[in-house]
């Protein structure tokens, strides 16, 4: 079979016959926890609303040197999870930055260092993304659940009088254990 040239006929008749592009926006970030409140630190369901955006996590398999004879090559090992971070928007009273640096807080203690039982600081964050045209926020196209996920990273927040009335971001990085495709998609 020759190598086909390429279209931009061809590309258009193959993306709307798969209903179009995926877009970025319409997505929402859900956190829960069994074991925990998390509404004791002030995560609540407004942090849906207030994630300005989130990357769908990268999934990797870790490779080790296999050599037996001859040319050596990678051999995978298992899967790897490298951390994801969200950004939010801070309201007037900065509830935000509270509540994720009460959520640190309880992992590690700011005073003895004494550190919380796993399951006392980790929740799962579930992540939907919606169609662009969507009206039913019930059925993404495409959802993820982090498991065993907590902030490793409640990064800095800029302040600058030359912003004007830009609204202030704070950047979240978490670590968890592992991702799995959601069954809400």
């Amino acid at each position: 079979m020759a190598d086909e040239v390429f279209s931009p006929n061809k590309l258009r008749s193959i993306v709307a016959a798969r209903g179009g592009f995926a877009t970025s926006e319409k997505f929402e970030v859900i956190f829960t926890a069994s074991k925990w409140n998390l509404s004791s630190i002030g995560i609540n369901s407004d942090f849906k609303y207030l994630c300005e955006n989130v990357a769908l996590p990268t999934k990797s398999i870790s490779g080790t040197d296999k050599f037996i004879y001859g040319i050596n090559y990678q051999m995978p090992y298992r899967h790897a999870y490298p951390e994801i971070a969200m950004t939010f928007y801070c309201t007037k009273h900065m509830a935000e930055k509270k509540a994720f640096d009460k959520w640190q807080n309880g992992i590690v203690n700011p005073h003895t260092g004494d550190l919380s039982y796993y399951d006392e600081y980790t929740c799962d964050i579930t992540v939907k993304k919606f169609h662009k045209d969507a009206v039913d926020f019930t059925k993404p196209v495409y959802a993820i659940k982090l498991e065993k996920a907590w902030p490793s990273i409640v990064a800095e927040i800029q302040l600058t009088h030359s912003a004007g009335n830009e609204i202030t971001r704070l950047p979240v990085t978490f670590q968890y254990k592992k991702w799995v495709k959601s069954t809400q998609a």
